[in-house]
């Protein structure tokens, strides 16, 4: 697997965030405020990439169309909520993540309790993290930002909510406040794993393979069969020349059994290490 194929194959298995798609001045400087709080973070300028396009099948595209005219002709609240998470489910389903995130906001409009909230925070990170136009990036980021601080203004305990809109921050034009945040999260729970994660992939990006090899061995002390760590642990020490620790670590990600990228690609590392 070449390194492009590599970063290819993060955009479709990291499930949070796309860090290495950031300017890399701005994940350096991120990353190194974070271990010793200094330097500056320069503009996050927009991307000139295009969204990905997706082709809805016709079985689809027919379901999505009647819930649209169930949507429409509800008769009360309760109905309109019930066909907004029909088209939000359906939307997902074909990777419309965007028009998926719309109707999981509808919900919560509808109903804003706290559990609606945060499924439209959620809705709109995903949707975030798979994005790779600059302006929609943006406008996806605020509203999961909008979301997750109601939620935190009604339950500020919620530390995975805090390390998501951290990413948020983070990923776009104010570093500074996500890294204060993950600071925070930090500082409550050391043991947050999904705020050791977002750093140790934070510091993959940014080039602090060491750093990264402390962050996910961390995360394999709190779950010794996190595949996700097993497998950048793997990778992170293959790219630092340590051929033997890297394939211990893609051999645990294959005896885990599962199916899917990290498989997939921990087959493939191992095949170029035993040549």
């Amino acid at each position: 697997m070449s390194k492009s194929r590599f970063l290819l194959l993060l955009f479709v298995v990291i499930t949070t965030i796309l860090l290495y798609m950031l300017p890399r001045y701005v994940v350096n400087n991120a990353a190194q405020e974070i271990d010793n709080g200094t330097s500056e973070t320069s503009q996050n300028p927009q991307t000139t990439e295009h969204e990905h396009s997706f082709q809805i099948p016709d079985s689809v595209s027919a379901k999505i169309l009647g819930f649209y005219e169930s949507f429409d002709n509800a008769e009360n609240q309760e109905k309109r909520i019930i066909f907004a998470d029909s088209l939000a489910k359906a939307y997902k389903t074909v990777g419309k993540l965007d028009s998926s995130a719309k109707y999981t906001e509808i919900r919560a409009i509808q109903n804003p309790s706290l559990d609606n909230l945060i499924i439209a925070g959620d809705g709109y990170y995903e949707a975030f993290n798979f994005s790779v136009d600059g302006a929609k990036r943006n406008f996806l980021a605020e509203k999961a930002q909008h979301y997750y601080k109601r939620v935190l203004e009604e339950n500020s305990s919620l530390l995975d909510v805090k390390s998501k809109l951290a990413m948020t921050f983070i990923a776009g034009s104010n570093p500074m406040e996500g890294i204060t945040l993950l600071r925070e999260v930090l500082d409550e729970d050391p043991k947050n794993e999904l705020a050791i994660y977002n750093l140790g992939m934070l510091a993959i990006t940014s080039g602090q393979l060491e750093r990264a090899v402390e962050r996910f061995e961390t995360l394999t002390e709190l779950d010794p069969e996190n595949p996700e760590a097993l497998f950048y642990l793997g990778y992170c020490q293959f790219e630092l020349g340590r051929l033997e620790e890297s394939k211990i670590y893609f051999q645990k990600v294959l005896e885990l059994e599962i199916e899917g990228d990290f498989a997939n690609a921990s087959e493939d590392y191992l095949k170029r290490i035993n040549k």
